[in-house]
């Protein structure tokens, strides 16, 4: 890949990396929308699982749009994982917003409460998960900056972005010209 290639997957790869970005903000809204209106989980899971498949359309767009129906492995994975990137930072930069400046706490503070709630013991049981120390674990969530949570998400979310472009690259791989009929 030339340098001219590399700048422009780079620039397609911050276009649709901003697009996801957005809806990587819209999930993370239904995340913390859940822990108010239980009904929001079927949009967080719905935009969770919905990822791949917009970095599929993404990447198959880059392909057939720019270049003309061919992609191998390797530039697949590097627009995939650009856009996954560019997603995550725009990310973290929201869920930093939201932490340090909206949340005071909320989430935790739901979070306990559902776990001291008489609803949960059954689970506990049935899981043999110790309460003691889930809300043990909840109080030292509590206890970190906003900057601490988001580093946590935001490697977690670079480590799934890798795994994801592979996959994605894999599927939108594509050696021989496909004719469209245009």
């Amino acid at each position: 890949m030339q340098q001219e290639e590399f700048l422009q997957l780079k620039a397609y790869a911050r276009n649709f990396g901003g697009i996801m970005g957005l809806w990587w903000i819209l999930s993370f809204a239904c995340f913390v929308g859940v822990l108010y209106e239980p009904a929001l989980s079927f949009a967080f899971d719905l935009s969770i699982i919905a990822i791949p498949f917009i970095a599929v359309y993404m990447v198959s767009y880059y392909r057939d749009r720019i270049l003309k129906g061919v992609i191998s492995l390797r530039r697949g994975f590097a627009y995939a994982a650009f856009i996954l990137f560019y997603a995550t930072l725009i990310l973290a930069i929201a869920q930093w917003v939201y932490f340090a400046f909206l949340d005071s706490g909320r989430i935790v503070t739901v979070m306990l409460e559902r776990i001291n709630s008489p609803e949960m013991q059954p689970v506990f049981e049935a899981y043999a998960i110790p309460k003691a120390e889930l809300i043990e674990q909840m109080n030292a969530i509590s206890a970190s900056r906003p900057i601490d949570l988001v580093f946590s998400f935001m490697w977690f979310n670079m480590f799934a972005s890798l795994v994801i472009s592979f996959l994605v690259a894999l599927i939108c791989k594509r050696t021989n010209r496909i004719a469209y009929g245009r």
